[in-house]
């Protein structure tokens, strides 16, 4: 107790020294100057009043697991010396896995319906899309949403699939010739079970933290394998941003937890890296579709649950249900371990998940019962310093991470390295040593005197989050940019909508993603909330530039998000905050069947560069009108935009 009581009076001696006198107005922080550096609203909000509290359930995980799997990957790489003489281990390179179809099989506990041909044949390799076969592969005939690996079968024999998995008749008399091929009931449910036994199932040699949930999975997993690698541990990571592979640059992967096959390959890799430990998002989508099926968790962390991807879950009970098959697999007192937000009114829920016995470690900003809270936070455009409460003392956090939501993520990650029994000092080494996350309230800084912040935020939630951050730190005005995806929860579009015209004065509505999506029917569904469509808004525009709203606040519509971003930050003057949303790192957008690159720091960046430019020709005061940029046309799916 006496090092709390000396930790939080010397935080309080350094709170006290920087906050601004209140007696004369407040600052903004976008303010001009270097906003890096230069002036800031410092508020110190103390939560609680209480000191270090004990949590009688918690049992930790300690890293001695990391150092068991260690061992077990020491003895299998012996037997396995043993077994072929050779020095390397098994898994020297990720190339050299070979194996016997019939041992896959049997391995996997399946049992065919129907074989033709030598289910003895080598195969050296796994795929699941014929482009990507090899000599020696393995094809699995997956079913997905637009494509049947069943249409592809002689493309992949061609390629040099040597057997071939399928769950539909074959017309044998229309197949080349293969090794094997052999028939089950479904193949999309047997692939984790395959891909993980073809690859060693490398899981279970590892420490394994999943991370579920709406928001910020992709920071707490960031700042979770920060601390591992503080404790020394070798960490890899899987998520929305791509692949880190310990000692390896960054892989792009297309999905945030990525298939079957992709994650055991993956994980396969890291091993062959000598990697330790793996932090990974693990989504709703993912888990729905059997992704994680076949992976070996330690911890699984809960964030939040907000509406999102209700186009593929139907409901938020369906939602709700994916995301808890992560914490259903919390069964093992001795190795598994739960972390999870109560100030989430699903805490409960999850927390039930898996067995009795369980340890669970609770975080919260405005719980006072949970494990790890803040008792005061600073909140600046530079930093963010934190004093948090532990079952294992005080923690002092200084970040760059900025916002109130990213407090949220530390506590996660402060909760994970509780867990697992780290030390104070290394978990604040891990979150202190990570400066920022790629797309995540990123920001863009080029002299001007104004903040220009792009997020990754794509659900209500998510932009309601981030809109209230940057009005928290001070912006004299608020200007959005923001679209909705194609092919998507049609019903976010509204909500998203008004979320972003009542908490910004300026929003600009814009393409993100329409994918194969009339892209009039998405600006429709956002602009339904006002009682408009498109056509109305484009006729209105022939005479005002922008639509006026009853609370004062203005509505632009341009279907060409560079235009849109150039126009948002044309409109800044000093003080003010321009925040484009919904895209964060990504770099390309599908539009009809085409990969378009579009990266909003690259917009962002070149607008700021051409800002003298783009006043000149008054794109700060108006944005250009649709109808010179698209036509409208009629068809059988009703209004459509084209170029």
């Amino acid at each position: 107790m006496a090092l709390s009581a000396i930790s939080f009076i010397t935080f309080s001696k350094i709170l006290s020294s920087t906050l601004l006198p209140f007696r004369r107005p407040l600052p903004s922080l976008f303010a001009a100057g270097d906003l890096r550096e230069g002036v800031s609203l410092e508020k110190t909000i103390s939560l609680h009043s209480h000191g270090k509290h004990q949590n009688d359930r918690l049992g930790g995980l300690h890293l001695a697991i990391v150092q068991k799997r260690l061992e077990e990957r020491t003895l299998d790489s012996r037997s396995n010396q043993e077994e072929d003489g050779s020095s390397s281990g098994h898994i020297a390179k990720a190339s050299e896995f070979r194996m016997a179809l019939c041992e896959l099989l049997e391995q996997s506990k399946i049992i065919p319906l129907g074989v033709c041909g030598d289910i003895g044949v080598t195969i050296t390799g796994i795929e699941n899309d014929s482009r990507k076969v090899r000599p020696g592969d393995l094809f699995v005939c997956c079913i997905g949403y637009k494509t049947d690996g069943h249409y592809f079968i002689n493309d992949a024999i061609e390629r040099g699939a040597v057997a071939v998995l399928a769950c539909r008749k074959i017309d044998l008399d229309g197949i080349l010739d293969c090794g094997a091929l052999v028939i089950v009931e479904d193949v999309n449910s047997l692939l984790p079970s395959l891909a993980a036994n073809f690859y060693g199932n490398p899981s279970k040699r590892m420490s394994v933290i999943g991370v579920t949930g709406t928001n910020g999975k992709t920071t707490t997993t960031h700042l979770v394998r920060a601390i591992y690698e503080a404790m020394g541990v070798k960490t890899g990571m899987l998520g929305t941003v791509g692949y880190h592979g310990y000692g390896e640059s960054q892989l792009d992967v297309p999905n945030t937890t990525p298939d079957a096959l992709t994650v055991q390959k993956l994980m396969a890799r890291m091993e062959v890296k000598e990697t330790q430990a793996v932090v990974m998002e693990a989504s709703s989508q993912g888990l729905a579709l059997g992704r994680c099926d076949a992976i070996d968790f330690d911890v699984a962390v809960f964030t939040n649950l907000t509406r999102d991807h209700y186009d593929f879950h139907g409901s938020e009970e369906d939602y709700k249900n994916s995301k808890a098959k992560l914490f259903a697999r919390m069964v093992d007192p001795n190795h598994h371990c739960k972390i999870v937000n109560i100030d989430d009114p699903n805490a409960k829920f999850f927390v039930s998940q898996g067995k009795k016995g369980v340890p669970v470690v609770t975080y919260a900003m405005e719980n006072k019962k949970a494990d790890v809270c803040p008792l005061t936070f600073e909140l600046s455009l530079s930093k963010t310093d934190i004093l948090i409460i532990t079952p294992k003392g005080v923690l002092e956090i200084s970040t760059r991470l900025i916002g109130r939501h990213n407090i949220y993520n530390i506590l996660a990650a402060v909760a994970v390295g509780v867990g697992v029994d780290a030390k104070l000092e290394d978990i604040k080494k891990g979150i202190e040593g990570v400066d920022g996350i790629s797309g995540r309230f990123e920001l863009i800084h080029e002299n001007q005197p104004f903040g220009v912040i792009v997020d990754y935020a794509h659900s209500p939630d998510a932009l309601s989050r981030i809109l209230d951050t940057v009005r928290e730190l001070g912006a004299r005005r608020i200007i959005t940019v923001f679209g909705c995806a194609g092919e998507s929860d049609r019903g976010k579009r509204s909500m998203m909508a008004k979320i972003a015209t009542d908490r910004s004065e300026v929003v600009v509505l814009t393409s993100d993603n329409p994918k194969t999506e009339n892209p009039a029917n998405i600006y429709d569904d956002m602009l339904s909330v006002f009682g408009w469509t498109v056509q109305d808004y484009v006729r209105h525009s022939r005479n005002e530039c922008c639509l006026c709203l009853p609370n004062g606040h203005k509505l632009f519509v341009h279907d060409l998000r560079r235009v849109a971003v150039r126009a948002a930050i044309a409109m800044a003057e000093e003080g003010d905050a321009v925040v484009v949303a919904g895209r964060g790192h990504e770099t390309f957008q599908l539009e009809g069947n085409k990969k378009v690159h579009i990266d909003d720091r690259e917009e962002c960046r070149a607008a700021l560069r051409d800002l003298d430019k783009l006043r000149q020709v008054g794109l700060g005061k108006c944005i250009p009108r649709m109808e010179s940029m698209v036509s409208f046309s009629s068809n059988a799916d009703g209004l459509a935009l084209t170029k």
